[in-house]
C-alpha cells in the first residue's frame, strides 16, 4: 500500500466516526492524536553506557580513538575532524572495541546506532564477540578477536545486525536492530562499517543501545512494540499521563486489546467511558509479569453511539511504561465488508469469516499423496484435497523464502518487487494482502518462522499482530514450529470466533535440521542409523567449501563422496526424515483444521495452503534451497479448501503461480485487487472444473493440447487469461543468502515447457536448457538442442514478460517522497519506514 494510503484509512477512519455510521472495526492507532494526551511525564532518557561520540574532543589524556581499533582490511585509521575516518582494504573490514565498564551486562541488547558517511558499499553490519574467537592465552578478555576465523565465520552467514547504506550519500544514520534477543554481554563489539574494498568512511558517532536504555526513549503514541518477540500495533503510554478517544462505537460492540508492559513492579491499565462529568470504569487489569501480552477484551455493548474513552496506567513511579496493544472496536457477529461481489466466477459466495493462508516452508510437492507420493506423509492434506481443490502445476516465483514470500504477500514478480537478497525490504509502497484485510476490517495476525517473513523484511505491513519466529524456543527442534503456532492460533481463532480476522501461518518443518520429533522420526528414518549419519554428517563438513552451506550442512554430491561417504544413503536418510517432518505438520495442521469444526465456523473458514519453495536432495548435484530455478525447487503445493464453498475433488492441472494466491483469495472475500498486483483469480479455472464435473466430465482441467481443452476453454470464457510462470534467481552480494551468488537465472513455464536462461552462469553451463515439463517436471533431461523453434518462441514470451515486470516495479526503498514530517513519522513509528 502507498503511505499516503496508510495514512488514509487513518484520516477516512476518523471522519466515518464524526460524519457516517461507524463502520465495523475502528483501529484506534489510526484515531490516535497526541493533542488529546493530559499529564505527560517529565524526565530524561537514560544516560547512554556504551556511546562513542568523535565529534567531541577528546578529554586530556584520552585516547582520541575512544579504545577503537583497526582489525583486518581497514588502514589509515584516525580521528580527523571530529570523525573517526579511515579506508578499507578488503571487502570484510573490523573496527572494533571493548565493552565499556559501565554498561550492565545483564541487560538485552536492542539495537546500535551508526551516523556516517561513506564513499561505497551496500551494508553496514555488526557482531559482539564473546571470547570463543578470541587469540590469546585462553582467549582472555582483551586479546584482538581471531579476525581469520572472525571474517571465515561472517562469510558463511551474516552479522546478526546489519543495515543498508546509501554510498556516495551525506551523513545517514544507520540503525542496526539486533533479530533475536541476547544480552549486552560481549567482550567485544565488532563494526563492519561497509562491505567495499577501497571505500573511505567517517563516523560521527556510534551507540550501542540496550533495551532498557531503549525503553526509556519510547515516547507516548503510536508504535510497532514488541513483548518476547510478539509485535503489535499499539498505543504508547506512561504514567501519570492520561488520553482520550471520541469514537463512534456500534451497536454489540467489544474492544479487542492485549496489554503488555516492561516494568517489573505492578503496573494497572485502566478504561472508562466518560459520561458527563463522571467516568464508568471499563477495565482495570493489573500485570505483575513484564514482557508478555494479556487479552483484555472489553464490552462496549452499553456504549453504541459517540463515546469518549479514556485510557490511564495506574502506578506510582512516573514515567512508568504501558503498551495497549492491537487496539480495535469491533462488531460481535459482524459480517465480512465486501466492496464487490464474492466468488463471481462461482456464481457468488458468501465471503468467508476467516481467512488462513498457510505457508509451509521447503515443502515439495512430489513428497505429497495428492501430488502421487506413495508414501502417507499428509494424511490430513489429503483429506482436506479430497474436499476442495488442488492446483497439480503450481510454480513459486522464487526458490528461498527471503524472496518467494514478498511475492505470495504482494501478488508481485521479485524483479518488480525488488526483494532480491538477504537484507533487502519490501518498499512501503508495496500494496500486501493483510492490508487489504486490515482496512476492510478484519482482524489480521501473522505467524513467522524465519526472519525473513517478519518485519526484517517489512512484511509486517497490515497486520495487527506479528509473532517472530525468535518468540518460538525449541532448540532440540528449532526448526518445527507448526506445534507452537497451531497452540497459539487456535487460541487466536477462539478470541476472535465472532469477528473477520485475516491469519498468515508460516510454519517451518520441513527445513533442516530433517530430523522430526518422536514418533516422526522412526515412521521411515531407521534409529538405529542416527549416530552413523550424524558422524558422516561432521566428516562431510570439513569438506564443505562454501561457509553458509557448511553450517547448515548442505554439501553437494561431490563434497559427499569427498568425505568417503556414499551419497544416495546419506540423501535417503535425510529424505526419510523429511517425510517424518512432513507428517508431523500434517498432524498439526490437522488440529487446526478440527479446531475450526469444533468451533462451529469450519465451513465459514477459507483455507489456502501453499509453500514457498522446495528443496534439492541432489537431483542437480547439490542439496538446499534457492541455488537454482529447477523443478524440484521451483514447483510447490497449492490448495484451497472451504466445503460448501471450494468446488470437492477438483484437480487443476493449468499451470498457475504463487503470485495467483492473492487474487484468488481477495475475490473470494469480495475485496479489489490492488492496481499493481500481477497475479490473477484462480476461480474461473474452479468455476469450469467444477461444471465439467456436473456434466460427469472428469473433474481435473485439462491444459489445451491435452485430450480434452474444453475445460479450459470454459475457464477463458469466465476470465482466466491463461499466462506463463516464471522463477527467478537473482544474483547476490550478501553471505546470508544461498549460493552461488554470482548466478542468475529465470525459469518460464508455458504450454507443457519450461526454458531456462541462465543470464549469468558458471562455466560448463548453457545458456538455454529447456526441458519438456509435463514429463520431466524435475529438469533431468535438457531437449534444447533438439527443439530450437520452442526455445525461441519461450525466449520471445520471457522477453516479453520481463518488460511488463520491470514496468511495473516497485518505487525504491521506502518511497516516503512528499511526505510531511509529521506523516512520515508516524510510518516510521509503525516501522512501515526506517
Amino acid at each position: 500500500m502507498s503511505v499516503r494510503a496508510i495514512l488514509a484509512i487513518g484520516l477516512l477512519s476518523l471522519a466515518s466516526c464524526q460524519r457516517s455510521p461507524a463502520p465495523k472495526a475502528v483501529h484506534l492507532v489510526d484515531l490516535f492524536d497526541a493533542s488529546n494526551v493530559e499529564g505527560s511525564p517529565q524526565g530524561e532518557a537514560l544516560e547512554p553506557a556504551a556511546r562513542w561520540d568523535f565529534s567531541k574532543p577528546a578529554k586530556p589524556g584520552e585516547d582520541a580513538l575512544l579504545g577503537w581499533k583497526a582489525g583486518d582490511g581497514v588502514t589509515g585509521l584516525k580521528v580527523v575532524d571530529g570523525k573517526l575516518t579511515g579506508r578499507t582494504t578488503t571487502d570484510f573490514p573490523i573496527l572494533y572495541v571493548s565493552r565499556p565498564k559501565a554498561v550492565d551486562t545483564s541487560d538485552a541488547f536492542d539495537s546500535i546506532e551508526v551516523k556516517l558517511r561513506l564513499s561505497d558499499g551496500a551494508n553496514i553490519s555488526a557482531s559482539g564477540d564473546r571470547q570463543s574467537r578470541r587469540t590469546g592465552p585462553g582467549g582472555s578478555p582483551g586479546a584482538k578477536p581471531d579476525f581469520t576465523q572472525v571474517v571465515k565465520q561472517g562469510r558463511g552467514f551474516p552479522w546478526p545486525l546489519q543495515s543498508p547504506l546509501r554510498k556516495g550519500a551525506g551523513v545517514q544514520t544507520a540503525t542496526l536492530q539486533a533479530q533475536q534477543i541476547g544480552r549486552m554481554d560481549w567482550e567485544t563489539l565488532m563494526l563492519r562499517p561497509t562491505d567495499a574494498a577501497g571505500a573511505t568512511f567517517e563516523i560521527e558517532s556510534i551507540h550501542a543501545i540496550p533495551q532498557r536504555e531503549r525503553r526509556a526513549a519510547i515516547r507516548s503514541g503510536v508504535g510497532w512494540q514488541g513483548l518476547a518477540d510478539i509485535y503489535k500495533e499499539s498505543l504508547v503510554s506512561r504514567s501519570p499521563e492520561k488520553f482520550a478517544l471520541t469514537v463512534d462505537i456500534p451497536a454489540n460492540a467489544w474492544l479487542d486489546v492485549n496489554v503488555g508492559t516492561l516494568e517489573d513492579h505492578p503496573v494497572t491499565f485502566n478504561i472508562a467511558a466518560v459520561e458527563g462529568d463522571r467516568e464508568r470504569m471499563l477495565l482495570e487489569r493489573t500485570l505483575t509479569s513484564a514482557h508478555k501480552w494479556e487479552p483484555a477484551p472489553v464490552d462496549l455493548s452499553a456504549h453504541a453511539g459517540q463515546t469518549t474513552l479514556r485510557f490511564w496506567l495506574g502506578v506510582d513511579d512516573e514515567r512508568s511504561i504501558g503498551f495497549w496493544g492491537a487496539p480495535v472496536i469491533r462488531v460481535r457477529g459482524g459480517k465480512p465488508a465486501a466492496a464487490l461481489k464474492a466468488g463471481a466466477a462461482l456464481g457468488g459466495v458468501e465471503p468467508p469469516q476467516g481467512v488462513i493462508l498457510i505457508m509451509c516452508d521447503t515443502l515439495r510437492k512430489d513428497h505429497l499423496p495428492m501430488y502421487g507420493y506413495p508414501r502417507d506423509t499428509s494424511p490430513n492434506l489429503a483429506r482436506m484435497a479430497s474436499r476442495g481443490a488442488v492446483f497439480l502445476d503450481n510454480v513459486s516465483p522464487a526458490t528461498w523464502t527471503k524472496v518467494a514470500a514478498p511475492s505470495l504477500m504482494t501478488s508481485v514478480y521479485p524483479v518488480s518487487h525488488g526483494v532480491h537478497d538477504f537484507t533487502d525490504r519490501l518498499s512501503a509502497a508495496a500494496d500486501t494482502l493483510a492490508e487489504q484485510y486490515r482496512q476492510a476490517g478484519y482482524a489480521t495476525v501473522a505467524y513467522s518462522s524465519v526472519l525473513f517473513t517478519g518485519k526484517f523484511t517489512n512484511l509486517q505491513q497490515g497486520f495487527e499482530e506479528l509473532h517472530e519466529s525468535t518468540s518460538v524456543h525449541d532448540p532440540k527442534y528449532s526448526a518445527k514450529t507448526a506445534r507452537a503456532y497451531v497452540d497459539r492460533a487456535t487460541n487466536w481463532i477462539e478470541r476472535h470466533r465472532d469477528t473477520p480476522f485475516f491469519m498468515f501461518l508460516h510454519v517451518l518443518d520441513p527445513h533442516d535440521p530433517f530430523e522430526p520429533r518422536p514418533p516422526y522420526d522412526g515412521l521411515w528414518a531407521d534409529r538405529s542409523k542416527k549416530e552413523e549419519h550424524a558422524k558422516n554428517l561432521e566428516k562431510i563438513r570439513k569438506v564443505i567449501e562454501n561457509p553458509l552451506l557448511q553450517a547448515f550442512g548442505m554439501p553437494t554430491r561431490a563434497e559427499i563422496e569427498k568425505a568417503g561417504v556414499d551419497p544416495v544413503a546419506y540423501v535417503n536418510h535425510d529424505k526419510n526424515w523429511y517425510d517424518g517432518s512432513i507428517r508431523s505438520m500434517d498432524s498439526e495442521i490437522g488440529r487446526l483444521v478440527e479446531r475450526l469444526r469444533g468451533l462451529g465456523i469450519e465451513e465459514k473458514v477459507q483455507v489456502a495452503l501453499v509453500a514457498d519453495h522446495g528443496e534439492e536432495f541432489i537431483e542437480h548435484g547439490r542439496t538446499f534451497h534457492g541455488q537454482s530455478v529447477y523443478g524440484e525447487l521451483a514447483g510447490v503445493p497449492l490448495m484451497f479448501y472451504r466445503p460448501g464453498v471450494i468446488p470437492e475433488g477438483v484437480q487443476i492441472k493449468e499451470t498457475v503461480s504463487s503470485i495467483d494466491v492473492m487474487p484468488t483469495l481477495l475475490d473470494l472475500s469480495g475485496l479489489p485487487l490492488p492496481k499493481r498486483a500481477q497475479g490473477q483469480s484462480l476461480l474461473p479455472l474452479l468455476a469450469a472444473a467444477r461444471d465439467a464435473g456436473k456434466r460427469g466430465a472428469n473433474v481435473s482441467l485439462l491444459r489445451a493440447g491435452d485430450d480434452d481443452g474444453a475445460v479450459a476453454e470454459a475457464a477463458q470464457r469466465l476470465g482466466w487469461k491463461p499466462a506463463p510462470a516464471v522463477t527467478e534467481k537473482a544474483k547476490s552480494a550478501n553471505a546470508g543468502g544461498p549460493p552461488p551468488h554470482d548466478t542468475e537465472s529465470y525459469g518460464i513455464v508455458s504450454g507443457g515447457w519450461k526454458l531456462i536462461h541462465n543470464v549469468h552462469r558458471r562455466d560448463g553451463t548453457p545458456e538455454f536448457e529447456l526441458y519438456h515439463h509435463a514429463i520431466d517436471p524435475l529438469n533431468q533431461k535438457n531437449v534444447a538442442g533438439e527443439h530450437p523453434d520452442r526455445v525461441r518462441q519461450l525466449q520471445a514470451e520471457l522477453a516479453d514478460w520481463r518488460k511488463k515486470v520491470e514496468e511495473g516495479k516497485l518505487p525504491k526503498g521506502d518511497a516516503a517522497e512528499g511526505l510531511s514530517p509529521k506523516e512520515l513519522e508516524r510510518l516510521k513509528s509503525l516501522g512501515y519506514v526506517q
